[in-house]
């Protein structure tokens, strides 16, 4: 056969779903429009994305494998969910999911697919031959990326997986929790059956070429860098705009910032800089077009992160008692701390409120009455602090705090890692705010990160400083306050002392919460109301409120954001601010790279605007199906010059980046596909415990 033949995989044949036989398409329906090409843009710098993290998986990119990659910014450009959601305000966007409804009081999510997408790659294969391949999309690749998702992070809620014909897809809870299906069910990257249906080891396979069905198909890599093609067959009309992208994983933050002032990258997720502030890191070498953010967003402030105390190592008194947090709450003074860790905001990053939820999700969530109520936390008001202390028998003797018997408190450790520029010089501050306005004695350990991470998981600490989860109030409280739980015979779920005591995911301050709490965020698990959710929500956070277990400090600088509007034009940024997943790293990421087109000659800023906010719109208007085309004409005449005078100027010469072509190269037949057996995902049983999402747990970890 002709290597240049190109094979499609879309030969007639059938499938075992669940029993019954189903019929493959015959054909798909092409993509109808085409991405545009911009001739003005041939001499722009490829649009290249850095981030300070690790190097690319270039023997192994299996998504499952257990160390196989240190960085996944990339996955999110080849794979995509069913839905994808906001990091911060939880809004679900369908993606390769068409929409989903619920049934059975909740048990059932019925999720009804897409038709006309295919898994894309055009290049080598592990064969070392040139193939390009695209396999139709269909309920099969569902049921074979859950199968390997539950077998590799278990299934808490016993979930079964059934296909009814090739684009409907059922998912069955035998204990509803509906967080659980909006952000870790629908927001899980959909996998080829060809390449993941049959593995033995899900975490110890070998993947070596990965293929999705993204905007985006690998080109080339190394370890250090990579190369993105446009993907001819992708299935939103006229998207995406940009036809490669270049990707660095610069293996440190100043690498990373170094790239963005010389122009050889676009777009950056690169943080951890204390106070140095984005002036200083990067823009000043192209302050007209070159932009970064940090915890700010049309004024909404960025990840809640706050002082966790180790009630099991801290249970004694004044430790343990309300008024004593609240004291050491009003001794801190936020702005201080703020503009000392986070990029130098001169006005101070906003507290985090004793909600703990960020700003857009509080907005959302909580009622007006919390909200005030617990902006009072947040109040700097060191006599007031003193007050309260010396009303309760403590006093200052020789400048540290002290029993009423003249004792000292004992000195107690707060862990961090200086890497962590941000964090651990929030955590300095801390320390020092507490002992020179309470004479409290503080010192701050800085620990790698794995053994911070297990230490905070052991509880072998005294106080830890760091950020939570976002999608949801569910998530947040999740990751902070709901302690391991175990079900009574009545069906009450309580928490489970001993595992609290153990080494855990949540609730890294051994806090027993109210069994109102537990009741409530139960509830929350089971409801779609959003009405009924408020409530609910509103409720936990006046026990939060009143309790205190934790104590707010300030938003943790989020997004940690850079992008350069030079040649490029379509980021989400205060100018007109659409979407929180701006981060490289940020699973929905692909949501704004969509959007970003190459800026034609001549384009103002207040037209800059105006085609971020038609494109975005355009863009979710046909994700929901209230339009045919994410790319109108209207949007296109919008990308066309205006001028003929205003070229931008060369781009700067990229030492790092030698790749000169994007031709895919030429094609062979690709390899035959095993077949697999019926895709039945039979439900696990496992100890019944409410676990956080995975999702959760790895927004916790994420640097």
């Amino acid at each position: 056969m002709s290597s240049q033949i190109k094979i499609i995989a879309l030969v007639v044949t059938a499938l075992t779903i669940g029993g019954g036989l189903l019929p493959m398409s015959l054909g798909l329906v092409a993509n109808a429009q085409s991405p545009p090409t911009f001739s003005y843009a041939s001499s722009y710098p490829v649009f290249t994305v850095t981030t300070g993290s690790g190097l690319l998986p270039t023997s192994n990119w299996n998504v499952f494998g257990a160390g196989a990659h240190g960085d996944n910014n990339w996955e999110d450009w080849i794979y995509q969910p069913l839905a994808d959601a906001d990091f911060m305000t939880g809004q679900l966007y369908p993606i390769l999911a068409k929409n989903w409804t619920f049934a059975d009081n909740n048990h059932e999510m019925i999720v009804n697919l897409r038709r006309g997408i295919v898994f894309y790659y055009n290049g080598t294969w592990s064969n070392g031959s040139n193939v390009v391949i695209t396999w139709p999309f269909t309920s099969k690749d569902v049921l074979a990326t859950f199968k390997d998702y539950f077998a590799v992070y278990g299934n808490p809620y016993n979930v079964t997986v059934t296909a009814n014909g090739p684009y409907q897809v059922i998912f069955y809870s035998g204990t509803v929790n509906i967080p659980y299906d909006y952000y870790t069910i629908l927001t899980t990257y959909i996998l080829p059956w060809e390449q993941y249906g049959n593995l033995s080891s899900p975490t110890t396979a070998v993947i070596s070429v990965p293929v999705g069905t993204g905007p985006y198909y690998l080109y080339k890599a190394t370890p250090t860098q990579a190369y993105f093609l446009r993907n001819p067959d992708f299935w939103i009309p006229g998207r995406p705009f940009i036809p490669e992208i270049s990707f660095i994983p610069a293996t440190s933050n100043a690498y990373s910032y170094g790239l963005l002032a010389k122009g050889q990258a676009q777009w950056g997720g690169t943080g951890s800089t204390g106070s140095t502030p984005f002036s200083k890191l990067f823009t000043y070498a192209n302050p007209t077009y070159y932009g970064g953010m940090a915890s700010i967003g049309n004024g909404s402030g960025g990840q809640p992160s706050f002082l966790w105390i180790n009630y099991e190592k801290l249970n004694y008194w004044p430790w343990n008692e309300t008024w004593f947090r609240y004291a050491l709450s009003i001794a801190l003074n936020r702005t201080a701390i703020s503009v000392g860790s986070q990029f130098g905001i001169t006005t101070g990053a906003p507290p985090t409120s004793a909600t703990f939820l960020p700003s857009p999700m509080e907005q959302e969530w909580i009622n007006s009455s919390v909200i005030q109520e617990a902006s009072t936390v947040d109040q700097y008001n060191v006599s007031g602090a003193l007050s309260i202390l010396e009303s309760h028998g403590l006093k200052i003797v020789n400048g540290q705090l002290s029993f009423p018997n003249g004792t000292p408190l004992p000195a107690v450790t707060m862990i961090n890692y200086e890497g962590f520029s941000d964090t651990f010089a929030t955590s300095v501050l801390i320390a020092n705010e507490l002992k020179q306005n309470l004479g409290l004695q503080v010192s701050v350990i800085s620990v790698p990160p794995s053994e911070m991470f297990t230490d905070e998981d052991a509880g072998q600490y005294d106080l830890i400083y760091w950020l939570t989860n976002a999608y949801s109030p569910y998530f947040v409280y999740d990751s902070a306050f709901i302690p391991p739980l175990e079900q009574l015979p009545n069906g009450t779920f309580v928490t489970n002392v001993t595992a609290l005591n153990g080494t855990i995911y949540t609730d890294p301050g051994r806090w027993v919460p109210p069994q109102q709490f537990i009741n409530l965020w139960i509830e929350a698990g089971e409801t779609t109301n959003v009405t009924q959710l408020r409530q609910i929500y509103s409720a936990m956070a006046a026990i939060l409120t009143k309790d205190l277990p934790a104590i707010p400090v300030v938003f943790d600088a989020y997004p940690r954001y850079e992008y350069e509007t030079q040649y490029y034009v379509g980021f989400s940024t205060p100018l007109y601010f659409y979407t929180w997943n701006v981060e490289p790293w940020i699973e929905g990421n692909e949501l704004m790279l969509l959007n970003i087109a190459p800026r034609p000659p001549g384009m103002t800023q207040s037209q800059m605007v105006a085609y971020t906010k038609a494109a975005w719109n355009d863009l979710t208007s046909f994700l929901y199906g209230t339009s045919n085309t994410a790319t109108p004409q209207s949007l296109l005449n919008m990308l066309q010059p205006t001028t003929t005078t205003t070229t931008p100027p060369p781009p700067t010469t990229n030492t790092t980046t030698n790749h000169t072509t994007t031709t895919p190269p030429t094609t062979t037949p690709p390899p035959s596909h095993p077949g697999i057996s019926a895709a039945e995902i039979a439900a696990i049983v496992v100890v019944v415990i409410v676990v956080v999402a995975v999702v959760a747990v790895v927004a916790l970890r994420r640097r």
